[in-house]
């Protein structure tokens, strides 16, 4: 039975790789939101305003960034979006890799041995097709989102390892860049955790000193200036492919157009209302789970601890104020982490409660893969995302991540592999 079980794993597998290569090589003849970087780069290059171009929505270190991608790109466009996306995919292994290191104490391996886990198995398989929309929306839309996950998840490693200064270098980098990862440094602030919150703040101010270098000062605080005051905000929007919390709730509460012919509001507030209300909902709920996490950090690689991460890695998506799908690979780790607590690890928990978090985690995996194009086509994917399916998905991963943080289980002892 289990070499039947492998075999059909393997098969799945190679479908997988079969995808992941049409999508590479697909991705590498199409343009995606790699042109935004690329019009970013060629802005800094020509002397331009990174802003000129609508689809520079990044602080302006990303403009900086993208410089090389623009030069790569003026000799070969498809050559720069193969590295691109060959380089994602092997981000994803990494991902793969250093979770089930961190989780199961064993790398992943195409042979198995005692000291590796088959890259197949159940434990790495099942999550990995949970999240292959997320996956295969990144390399379609050729963006940045994977090695965001994998600095953050190298981010937490090094944090568990006491590397303070790799842990600046990487949550300064990714804050400068997308912003997004910030949450990391607001946890680490919250749990006193001093030594990664300076360094992060001084890698945060070197790596964005490096903008005085392109630009000049004067530019420099222009530039920024306008990144905060007028482009920032424009990033809350109801447009129903933005699965965040800000715009699920432009969406019920406004009257907002969510580029869809579907308007799902039930109130027709103004917006500005509407992000007030979004504000006080988030730091009302949170108040809980603040209160739980309040202690400081005592076993950095306990599993108690590590679903503490897993809370954060959740929360990114949604609270960020605009979150395509592709920024929702995020939730790997939360699916990695919860399938190992709800079916691969002794529990204390009862039948009944046990089997309740069964049925909200697969009614999260029905929400996320009911949703997508390829099962029930377009029109009813953009309907189920105007009603926010996304949102609904991550939010029963936060409850299920919670209640195992709250009920403090013992640490793995043994896992079922």
């Amino acid at each position: 039975m289990t070499k039947k079980l492998y075999s059909i794993s393997t098969i799945i597998l190679v479908l997988i790789s079969l995808i992941i290569v049409f999508e590479i090589i697909r991705g590498s003849l199409t343009g995606g939101d790699f042109v935004g970087y690329i019009n970013a780069g060629n802005a800094v290059i020509n002397g331009q305003d990174i802003y000129a171009d609508y689809l520079n929505t990044w602080p302006p270190l990303f403009s900086v960034f993208s410089v090389l991608l623009g030069y790569i790109d003026s000799f070969s466009s498809f050559f720069i979006r193969f590295v691109w996306l060959t380089g994602s995919v092997i981000a994803m292994y990494c991902i793969v890799n250093e979770s089930a290191k961190l989780v199961l104490n064993k790398p992943i391996s195409l042979k198995k041995t005692n000291k590796t886990i088959l890259i197949q198995n159940t434990v790495v398989l099942i999550p990995l097709l949970i999240i292959l929309r997320f996956f295969i929306d990144n390399l379609a839309n050729v963006q940045i989102n994977i090695y965001m996950l994998l600095c953050s998840l190298l981010t937490i490693i090094f944090f568990i390892k006491k590397k303070y200064m790799w842990v600046g270098i990487l949550l300064g980098l990714t804050i400068s860049l997308k912003v997004y990862t910030i949450f990391f440094l607001f946890y680490f602030i919250y749990k006193r955790e001093f030594k990664p919150v300076l360094w992060t703040f001084l890698f945060l101010f070197l790596f964005n000193s490096l903008c005085i270098l392109v630009f000049g000062f004067e530019q420099t605080i222009i530039y920024y200036h306008q990144w905060i005051i007028e482009i920032a905000p424009k990033s809350y929007i109801a447009h129903h492919k933005n699965q965040s919390l800000f715009g699920a709730f432009l969406r019920f509460f406004s009257s907002e157009d969510p580029s869809h012919n579907l308007y799902v509001n039930f109130l027709s507030l103004r917006a500005y209302t509407v992000k007030k209300i979004t504000y006080l909902v988030i730091v009302f709920f949170a108040l809980f789970p603040a209160f739980k996490l309040r202690k400081k950090i005592k076993d950095r690689g306990s599993f108690n601890s590590i679903l503490e991460y897993t809370l954060i890695f959740t929360a990114i998506p949604i609270l960020s104020p605009i979150s395509w799908k592709a920024y929702f690979i995020f939730l790997w780790i939360p699916y990695f982490i919860l399938y190992i607590a709800l079916y691969k690890r002794s529990s204390t928990l009862n039948n009944q409660t046990l089997l309740i978090l069964k049925y909200l985690f697969w009614f999260s995996v029905f929400l996320n893969v009911g949703s997508t194009e390829l099962i029930v086509g377009q029109y009813f994917s953009d309907v189920m995302e105007a009603y926010s399916a996304i949102t609904f998905e991550t939010i029963i991963l936060l409850v299920i991540t919670l209640f195992f943080i709250v009920k403090k289980e013992e640490d793995i002892q043994s896992i079922n592999l």
